[in-house]
Formats: structure tokens, C-alpha cells, sequence
């Protein structure tokens, strides 16, 4: 569902390049030689980045996002504020001696994934605990992939973990998910003593559809999800085709760079999921 559109259009040569103090993050800043045609072009985006929110400038500020491009030169959006309302936001630039922008907010059922991980006690209960509190708090529960048992990664000196990655929905906003999940790992007794370390349960947000969060407490895509096979393995089942937001590769073309070293089990969770009983 579409639920907002914004336009702008903007005349370069009237651009005056000390805008770029109240315009560019320091992101922006760093990605390119700064002149009219930028700034102009940061400027519309956000403009019409606002004007698709539905609120203008308002209370916001031309420094809660950031318009970066990826390696084949695509724009997309970085938020540094937490947003609501939305899981995809679709950006277009354009320019001679204007430039025109636009951006188109959506709302896609799932396409939010989450990353589940245990290696203390019984982890399969550990993990079907998880998967009840996350549906008691209002997240849907769409896809449920394989059981995988991986190895440690990070700090290795400690027991195999077993790894699923879930498909959900939910109207929360990125940042109020993250404080969502955190209190569930708190409820069903997570403790962080050691970093990469044993745990009862972990959640991570992978992917908030194509969204990117660049928030002190919250990374969205998962920083460091291309080299854990244990995030890209399960991830392919359930969805080969979802695209990295910043560079733009498919789940399978990750899937490709791993070596197989984890174990795919078919737990009656999976089984249940497929017969539509999952909720049971």
C-alpha cells in the first residue's frame, strides 16, 4: 500500500553552496565532491522525502536522513530518526539545470526479518519461547525457516548454536521493534557477559524491508549479515529473491560465497507453520 508520495524540483544555478551546513550529514558530506548540483539535489530529495511523510519539515530536520548512493549509482535513503508508517521508501533523482526528486513511501505486509539464535539449555524451547512472546506483542509471524545448526562465529570457543530466520509484520517503527525484541530476550533471561558469547536467545533485526536505520543503538540492514552464513542460509529459504537494500544483490547470490558447514533440520515448528498451525 502506497501511503505517501512527494515531488520537488529545483533550479541548480540557484542553489548557494553555504547550504550545505543546514542540508548535507556528515555522511553526505564524505560521499562526494560538494557543489550546486549536489546540494540541489540532496535538498529536493528531502523535500520530497517530507512531503511524502505528509507533515512538510515540520518538526524534522534536513539532518534526520541522509541520501547516499550505492554502487551502481542508485539512491537510497538512510534514516537517522525513527519513522513510522512505512517499510519501503522508493527514491528517484534527476537533473540538467533542475533537478527533480522523487520518493514514494510504502507499506509492504512483511518483509521485516528477524534473526533468532540459541546455545544454552534446550534450544529448540528457547526458541519456540521466542516466537510465542513475539506473537503475543503484536508481530505477525509469516514465514519460519528450517532449523540450521551452525557453528560459533565470532567467539568460537563454545557450543553450536541452532539458528532459525522468520518473515514477520508488524505497525511497529524500526527503533520501537528493537525495543520490543530486547525486552523479550530480557523476559526469557538473556544475559550479555561476554561479546559474540553463549546465549539462551538472540533476536537481531536483519532487514526492515528496504529501509536503512543508521541510529546509535539500531543498525538496519544487519551490519555484518553477508558473512554469517547462519543469517543468509535460512534467510534464502524463505525468501532467495528479498535484495540488499544498499548493494543491491539477492539472499541467493550471498548464499553463494559460503562454504556448507551447518546442518538444515526439519523441526515440527516448520512442520506446523506449513500446515497453516503455526499459532497452536
Amino acid at each position: 500500500m502506497i501511503v505517501g508520495i512527494g515531488n520537488d524540483i529545483v533550479k541548480i544555478d540557484r542553489i548557494n553552496t553555504k547550504l550545505e551546513r543546514r542540508i548535507l550529514t556528515e555522511i553526505e558530506k564524505k560521499e562526494r565532491k560538494i557543489d550546486a548540483q549536489y546540494i540541489a539535489g540532496r535538498f529536493s530529495l528531502k523535500e520530497a522525502f517530507f512531503k511524502a511523510l505528509g507533515t512538510g519539515i515540520g518538526e524534522n530536520s534536513f539532518k534526520d536522513i541522509s541520501f547516499l548512493n550505492n554502487n551502481k549509482g542508485k539512491p537510497y535513503c538512510v534514516f537517522h530518526k525513527d519513522f513510522e508508517g512505512f517499510n519501503f521508501c522508493h527514491v528517484s533523482l534527476s537533473h540538467d539545470s533542475y533537478v527533480f526528486s522523487s520518493v514514494i513511501l510504502e507499506k509492504v505486509v512483511g518483509k521485516i526479518f528477524l534473526g533468532l539464535g540459541s546455545n544454552l539449555g534446550n534450544k529448540i524451547e528457547n526458541l519456540v519461547n521466542a516466537l510465542k512472546e513475539l506473537k503475543k506483542n503484536g508481530i505477525e509471524i509469516l514465514k519460519i525457516s528450517s532449523l540450521y545448526e551452525t557453528k560459533p562465529y565470532g567467539y568460537t570457543n563454545q557450543e553450536k548454536f541452532f539458528n532459525i530466520v522468520i518473515e514477520v509484520d508488524t505497525n511497529l517503527s524500526p527503533f520501537n521493534l528493537l525495543k520490543k525484541v530486547l525486552s523479550i530476550e530480557k523476559k526469557l533471561g538473556r544475559e550479555r557477559k561476554i561479546k559474540w558469547g553463549p546465549r539462551n536467545i538472540d533476536i537481531d533485526i536483519l532487514f526492515y524491508g528496504n529501509l536503512v536505520i543508521d541510529l546509535p543503538e539500531l543498525k538496519i540492514p544487519h551490519y555484518d549479515f553477508e558473512n554469517r552464513a547462519f543469517f543468509v542460509v535460512p534467510l534464502s529459504e524463505i525468501s532467495s529473491d528479498f535484495v540488499h537494500p544498499i548493494s543491491s544483490i539477492t539472499i541467493s547470490e550471498y548464499l553463494k560465497k559460503f562454504d556448507k558447514d551447518w546442518e538444515k533440520i526439519d523441526w515440527e515448528l516448520k512442520k506446523l507453520e506449513q500446515e497453516g498451525q503455526c499459532e497452536k
